[in-house]
């Protein structure tokens, strides 16, 4: 059978055309077992549908849908393959979640819950040999009008899953602009996260467990990745990076065995490395992490399980800036019913906190996290019409406010942080800001270019207005910035270390 296997386009974010992992290791397993496939990414490949399916001729199709932001291309091309008689799968995150509904009105003929690989392999069978699809775990599908959905699967051990095949797309339509690198590939050594945070989703997709790859899978990537295709930095994806110290020292020294001029960075959870840990992972090419703080208030902390404090949270930082490491942080504001006392104590630590990158999002429900579950039983949220909107997920305003905060006064916030960001003097001055700034902006330039005409005149609209709403709300309400503390007038800059 040939499989085509379609990464959904996430409403054209240049900047994060990250290579479909989940693609390509179901791809990998797929044609490990004897099937052609292609993978066709809608973000990155400059080709129409109507030519890969010329030239493929798909006995089946494969769609993955990660995050919100791929449903309305997804649902789209998902159409039209079933208006041609071609078999669509659902998969991935955003699949998993609203299964029933894209069933119900037609955009997928089978949706695979969960883990892929397994699932999709068995599922093909199924449908090549005419089997009893009940049979299959970890699948939902239609049958004499009514949705069914098997057993839930296992989750596998990633031994079992090969060596992703990175001939499968080019590496290097991937590559993007980071701290200490301009070719930096995104991978994962593992799945899923231990914690339970109340705004995401872990615990309803991975069920809050943590497993690792090989560290000999993870390292035979790399190295192909780095001297095959020029790859000279590299980012985990992990939800939490470097759960068991074993495996994360082990991981280092095979790294730096490997003698390869790399740098790479991970995200992981606040509290869990040392200031040994930090400086051994320095050692071997480490760079740049990512925080995910969410909030300054103590009592927001405990509502979204973070299980971290301010002392904890403003050490690590310190950790970062005596070792040299670029610290990149998030925070959310607009939580359910958060208050403006707890929206101050979170400004208030931003505003002290010694990072580098800081960026600030809106609170939005994802599917599957507790927030949503509590939003939807409480009626305040009507899951059925969220799923069904198009467009890429709201950031700047347009997502509902379920804070006690008023909307205006979120959006100066964060208009003031994204602001400062990239313009103000008061933004700790330093080799990696230029040079991440400028990297990125060509980054930007070039994945544009490559989208055609249509894609520089939307990219240009877009921009544009998100410009002009930040520059609007950043500097508009001078009332809402000194209620909150907020002043673009130049403070002390952080002392930055080279590469």
């Amino acid at each position: 059978m040939n499989i085509l296997l379609i990464h959904a386009n996430n409403g054209f974010r240049p900047s994060t055309q990250s290579a479909p992992l989940g693609l390509l290791s179901i791809g990998t397993y797929l044609k490990q077992r004897g099937y052609q496939v292609r993978v066709y990414d809608r973000n990155a490949d400059k080709i129409s549908l109507k030519k890969v399916l010329r030239e493929f001729r798909p006995d089946a199709a494969g769609v993955s849908l990660t995050t919100m932001r791929h449903i309305e291309d997804g649902t789209a091309v998902s159409r039209r393959l079933r208006e041609l008689g071609i078999p669509v799968i659902w998969g991935g995150h955003m699949a998993t979640v609203s299964a029933e509904l894209a069933l119900l009105e037609g955009s997928a003929d089978y949706v695979v819950a969960g883990e892929g690989e397994i699932a999709f392999h068995e599922l093909l069978q199924a449908i090549e040999q005419k089997g009893a699809l009940p049979q299959v775990k970890g699948i939902v599908y239609r049958e004499n009008g009514a949705v069914c959905r098997t057993p839930e699967r296992e989750f596998a051990d990633l031994a079992d899953f090969p060596v992703i095949d990175w001939s499968l797309v080019d590496p290097r339509k991937h590559f993007s602009a980071h701290v200490c690198c301009s070719r930096m590939m995104v991978l994962y050594g593992a799945k899923g996260c231990p914690g339970r945070c109340a705004f995401c989703s872990n615990k309803s997709f991975h069920h809050c467990t943590y497993r690792k790859r090989p560290n000999e899978y993870v390292i035979r990537e790399i190295e192909e990745l780095s001297v095959k295709y020029g790859m000279d930095g590299f980012e985990f994806t992990d939800e939490m990076f470097g759960l068991n110290k074993a495996e994360l020292y082990d991981f280092c020294d095979r790294l730096r065995a490997l003698n390869l001029n790399v740098v790479w960075g991970c995200q992981t959870r606040l509290g869990h490395l040392t200031r040994e840990d930090l400086q051994y992972m320095y050692g071997a090419g480490f760079r740049f992490i990512f925080y995910g703080v969410e909030s300054g208030s103590p009592e927001m902390l405990r509502r979204i399980h973070k299980g971290i404090n301010l002392k904890t949270i403003e050490r690590d930082y310190e950790y970062c800036s005596e070792i040299g490491i670029h610290t990149m942080s998030s925070f959310i504001i607009g939580f359910p019913d958060e208050t403006e006392a707890q929206l101050r104590e979170t400004v208030g630590l931003m505003l002290r906190l010694n990072t580098n990158t800081l960026n600030v999002m809106m609170f939005f429900p994802i599917p599957g996290s507790e927030f949503y579950h509590q939003l939807v039983e409480s009626g305040r949220l009507d899951p059925l019409r969220m799923l069904a909107q198009d467009g890429p997920l709201p950031t700047m305003g347009t997502a509902a406010n379920y804070s006690h905060v008023p909307t205006r006064e979120l959006r100066v916030v964060q208009s003031f942080f994204h602001w400062r960001t990239f313009w103000s003097k008061n933004f700790p001055e330093g080799w990696e800001h230029r040079a991440v700034a400028a990297k990125t902006i060509g980054e930007s330039l070039r994945m544009i270019v490559r989208q055609g005409f249509f894609g520089m005149f939307r990219y240009a609209f877009m921009s544009a207005k998100y410009f002009l709403s930040t520059a609007w709300y950043a500097y508009a309400y001078p009332g809402i910035r000194k209620k909150y503390g907020l002043s673009f007038r130049k403070g002390a800059a952080r002392k930055e270390q080279p590469c």
